[in-house]
């Protein structure tokens, strides 16, 4: 089917019946197949992200939603850390086993006087954070992009509004409920991708932030996220649809937002798992009270 330019920039919106998705966060005990039974409509493409409700969300409206299969746990596919000519980079448990206690002044203080690799040559900023320093949910990114760099916070460009619009579609609110972060925290030259030695640079910066946090679920976008956390190589592709965990905190793997600009098609598999995320969170919850 064919998009103007502007849906591919702005995506379409998904409405769902939030009914369901309030009784599942309400009551935690909703089972998977019968949340992914929920109608699909289109809304007007421009909408402004204050502007939407509980019951909008983003997914092409000529998808039909397929139930979703029983949800799957996963122990994720650990390799070897990738090593370049001069550095051995280490991976996240030995990272974890030397996090510092400090606290989120300190934390933010180093971040903001980092020189630990080349980005920090050509950055206005960096960025740390977003939301609330207590939420339950994290969100993880791969690195700022120019809007970030100018502002000083995580996704606050075009994929940014496309972020805040999942978030909301989960009935969260992007300030109160969740935080975000990136992997990195100063933008790469022309937004390319950041190379092994900066995500190693930062990767103890991001380890800390979890550490302060303490999420109870945790959702990667794209692969340098899920890739850092779960020390592997493997593809998003290959690592959606499962239950992963960081430490003992649930992870699910999703692609990020500039993707799915990108690819709206593949905004059905994001709302899969969102739903995959929300339902794993609930049965957590049930289990616990």
């Amino acid at each position: 089917m064919q998009k103007n330019t502007l849906d591919l920039l702005i995506g379409n919106l998904w409405q769902v019946d939030t009914t369901k998705l309030t009784r599942l966060c309400q009551n935690a005990v909703i089972p998977l197949p019968q949340l992914r039974q929920q109608s699909v409509l289109n809304a007007t493409p421009q909408v402004r992200s204050s502007e939407i409700t509980a019951s909008t969300i983003i997914a092409p409206s000529s998808i039909q939603l397929a139930p979703i299969p029983a949800v799957a746990l996963a122990k994720p596919q650990l390799q070897e850390p990738r090593q370049n000519q001069d550095t051995q980079l280490v991976t996240t448990a030995q990272l974890v086993n030397t996090l510092e206690n400090i606290n989120w002044e300190q934390l933010a203080h180093k971040v903001s006087i980092c020189e630990n690799c080349k980005l920090c040559e050509n950055r206005t900023q960096t960025v740390l954070e977003r939301g609330n320093r207590s939420a339950r949910w994290m969100f993880i990114g791969e690195g700022p992009g120019e809007q970030e760099d100018l502002q000083g916070r995580p996704f606050v460009g075009a994929s940014g509004q496309l972020l805040d619009k999942m978030i909301a579609a989960m009935k969260l609110d992007t300030e109160q409920d969740v935080y975000i972060a990136n992997v990195i925290k100063c933008r790469p030259p022309r937004n390319r991708n950041p190379e092994p030695e900066e995500i190693s640079s930062c990767k103890n910066y991001l380890l800390q932030q979890i550490n302060l946090v303490k999420p109870q679920m945790i959702i990667t976008l794209g692969r340098y996220a899920v890739q850092t956390l779960l020390d592997t190589e493997l593809a998003v592709g290959k690592l959606r649809g499962k239950v992963h965990h960081y430490q003992s905190i649930p992870l699910i793997a999703t692609y990020h937002p500039s993707y799915l600009l990108r690819t709206p098609s593949a905004k059905k598999d994001a709302w899969d798992d969102l739903q995959l995320a929300m339902h794993s969170y609930a049965q957590a919850a049930a289990l616990s009270s």
